[in-house]
């Protein structure tokens, strides 16, 4: 079954904008002297859309393990990182939490999520699809299990690359800028729009941070490089100059044939359906850009399992139990979300109604989610950095400035957010 627009919209937007933190100190979840287990799962902005669903889980993971009730709690954004820390300070954290990437590592630096790799065994993680598991994972650690996620694609618009000339959509960032001024000469539109530059950097493969997440490495040759690259394209106006990855530029433009590709989520299809029918008869779906690392972004929503739980096993096997093929599966035709898992995203649901857009796009994240993952950097305050990051692009693009030095700024200011 196939999701209304709502319901789509409402978990993308839980999978990109979700944010949640907590400091864990002791557990609520409780064991009873007869061995029974009280498990507290926490999640993000779900009820009521998605009470049936949950019910059901929940009441079937109790009836095939006797003696473990779980406990499910629902918060919206804007409280649940009070709630989090008041809990803890309270001394009644959860045993099983919904967090996104970046609060699950933010967490995790303040040893404050347990490491699953200590509870679970490597064929249990084994199946996720690895590159979502690595990204709540600094050293060797990994802590949490990926969830839903909404992974990028590319959609483009037929008719102006065939009025361009244009045989193949480009894989890579390298191959659009080598077609940018071919489409831009032939038809007045832009090929693509770049995405900030804390995404582009994470697509480049350059390094944000160094490896302990002490100091900023952005600043490199290699992204001098990158950020010249793409300043030689703006310079004569062959691909924006303003609003890269801004996701409602991105769709306006699109809308008025000013653009040719947006990376975007599957939800878009289903807006610009809505708003300019007439473009969306042109659409054609692809896998998304990427840049040397050859990963697309994919924002996650993830479990993680608090480090002062006192039930950190049993906690395990319910995020295992959430998170498995099955129910990942179960969830995605539900939502219309994508699954974190290789079978799940192998399954041929998702390849089940190719002939719509729509379920082009539903195939294609699919395939997409393969090769993604969630740009997170395991610190605190990520947002702070990446709005510095990407003041550099506002320096050197949009300003004039010298890339070198733009980069070199940020960098020193990222670093005295750090505190070096």
């Amino acid at each position: 079954m196939r999701m209304g627009l709502a319901r789509r919209q409402f978990l993308t937007a839980a999978v990109v904008s979700g944010a949640a933190g907590a400091v864990a100190a002791c557990s609520k979840g409780s064991t009873g002297s007869d061995g029974s287990i009280s498990l507290e799962f926490w999640t993000i902005s779900l009820q009521p859309t998605f009470n049936d669903y949950f019910n059901t889980l929940i009441a079937d993971y109790e009836a095939a393990n006797p003696g473990v009730t779980v406990n499910w709690t629902d918060l919206p954004y804007d409280s649940i990182e009070e709630k989090l820390i008041t809990a803890s300070a309270g001394g009644s954290a959860p045993d099983v939490v919904n967090l996104n990437t970046e609060f699950a590592l933010t967490m995790a630096g303040k040893d404050a999520v347990a490491d699953i790799t200590a509870i679970t065994t490597e064929e249990e993680r084994g199946v996720y699809i690895q590159s979502l598991l690595s990204s709540a994972q600094l050293g060797d650690a990994i802590y949490a299990f990926p969830w839903y996620a909404s992974p990028n694609i590319m959609i483009y618009n037929k008719s102006l690359f065939e009025t361009a000339g244009i045989a193949q959509t480009p894989t890579t960032y390298d191959e659009a800028i080598a077609l940018a001024a071919q489409m831009k000469s032939s038809t007045g539109a832009y090929l693509f729009n770049p995405p900030t530059l804390y995404n582009l950097f994470n697509e480049e493969g350059v390094d944000i941070l160094n490896e302990d997440k002490s100091a900023a490495t952005f600043d490199s040759a290699d992204a001098v490089d990158v950020l010249k690259k793409f300043k030689a394209q703006t310079d004569v106006d062959n691909i924006p100059r303003t609003e890269w990855g801004s996701w409602d530029v991105e769709l306006r433009l699109f809308e008025t044939g000013d653009l040719a590709i947006i990376n975007s989520s599957s939800a878009s299809v289903a807006r610009i359906k809505d708003e300019a029918p007439d473009v969306c008869e042109q659409i054609g779906i692809a896998m998304p850009m990427t840049g040397a690392s050859g990963v697309s972004r994919n924002p996650l929503m993830n479990l993680v399992i608090p480090s002062k739980s006192s039930q950190q096993e049993a906690a395990a096997r319910f995020a295992l139990y959430v998170t498995n093929d099955a129910n990942q599966l179960s969830f995605s035709q539900e939502a219309g979300i994508f699954p974190s898992t290789v079978a799940a995203s192998k399954d041929p649901f998702f390849a089940s109604d190719t002939s719509t857009i729509e379920g082009q796009a539903s195939a294609m994240c699919a395939q997409a989610s393969l090769t993604s993952a969630d740009f997170s950097l395991g610190v605190e305050g990520q947002s702070t950095i990446a709005d510095e990051v990407n003041k550099a692009y506002e320096a050197a693009i949009v300003n004039g400035d010298d890339v070198a030095a733009s980069l070199a700024a940020a960098a020193g200011s990222v670093n005295m957010i750090l505190g070096r």
